[in-house]
């Protein structure tokens, strides 16, 4: 897989502090999200915060793409667009 990272509107980046997510770390910011995001309300739509980062691993198989969305370091949402999984950090309970 490979792994970039496309910045949405800020200049805050994974890139701020000198590096950009590893593989490792992307599937780790998608699993916190996946485990910490069941039992929250999640939206209809995830609009991402201008703000905020948008962290993209593309397999180079043509499999899933994993993306993450992130602000200030902090994960916010994780998507597999092919499955059409969507989790978001709401904080809300169901």
């Amino acid at each position: 897989m490979h792994t970039q990272n496309v910045k949405t509107a800020a200049p805050e980046s994974s890139e701020r502090w000198g590096k950009k997510f590893t593989m490792t770390h992307l599937t780790d910011l998608f699993l916190y999200v996946m485990v910490n995001s069941e039992g929250q309300k999640q939206p209809g739509i995830f609009v991402p915060p201008p703000e905020g980062d948008l962290h993209i691993a593309v397999r180079e198989d043509g499999g899933e793409t994993v993306i993450v969305w992130t602000q200030n370091g902090w994960p916010l949402a994780a998507a597999i667009p092919e499955s059409g999984y969507l989790a978001v950090l709401t904080g809300i309970a169901e």
